[in-house]
């Protein structure tokens, strides 16, 4: 398998982590931000294996949001955790917030967490083009943890990302075919956060846990990720 290398600007969260080897790479993470000057950026550290980022754009709705990437222990190669945390100074403001993924592959198999096992649902691949089915999110209960399982996406290894239920408020999955090879496609996963109004003096948290490792073993650690997430306990909301 490549050899990776990761990076990952506290200035530019909406770049996220950039991972990347030879052949491919991914942006994962990647927190999106309202359009505003770069001084939006407060302040921002690494202490250990922690990242912060807090930014406050200058905009309407006067939104300080703070980013914490962390490096984790997990089941497979890498494990990251994205807490992602809301608040504002004006009296009710729009906390809505999303974080991107972007990886390229062919396959991506999404499954759901929900009482003690991992339900597998059927492939989405690339070859459907821009038409890709709706994800089960409104479907499923608060206490599930929908996993989505992208195969081979990086360096020759499989990612998966997982989101609680009862933490996000919409997730959605998208495609861009890539000419010339119709058997991959550029897929985007975007998970919005926090409720539409937000009020002063209250913060909101919510979280996304990702691991990348071996194709070999992908269905077994991509469950102990989601069942390692749906046993925590949730967030501020």
């Amino acid at each position: 398998m490549g050899e990776l290398c990761g990076a990952l600007d506290l200035h530019h969260p909406g770049r996220g982590i950039q991972l990347a080897d030879d052949d491919d790479g991914a942006e994962l993470l990647a927190v999106r931000l309202p359009a505003a000057p770069a001084d939006s950026f407060v302040d921002g550290w690494v202490r250990g294996s922690d990242a912060v980022a807090i930014h406050e754009p200058r905009d309407s709705r006067r939104l300080r949001t703070t980013a914490l990437w962390r490096l984790a222990t997990g089941p497979a190669e890498l494990s990251l955790e994205l807490v992602l945390s809301n608040q504002t100074s004006a009296v009710r403001s729009d906390g809505a917030t999303a974080v991107d993924c972007r990886l390229t592959t062919a396959e991506v198999i999404p499954g759901i967490w929900a009482g003690s096992q991992l339900e597998w649902l059927p492939a989405i691949t690339a070859a459907g083009g821009v038409r890709l089915p709706p994800l089960p999110w409104r479907q499923v209960s608060d206490d599930a943890v929908l996993c989505l399982l992208f195969r081979r996406a990086v360096a020759d290894r499989s990612l998966a990302v997982c989101v609680r239920r009862d933490e996000g408020r919409e997730l959605c999955l998208r495609a861009r075919p890539l000419p010339g090879s119709p058997q991959l496609a550029e897929f985007t996963l975007t998970a919005w956060f926090f409720p539409t109004l937000i009020e002063k003096g209250v913060l909101h948290r919510s979280r996304l846990a990702m691991t990348l490792g071996s194709q070999a073993d992908e269905l077994d650690w991509a469950a102990t990720t989601a069942r390692s997430l749906a046993a925590q306990p949730p967030l501020l909301q």
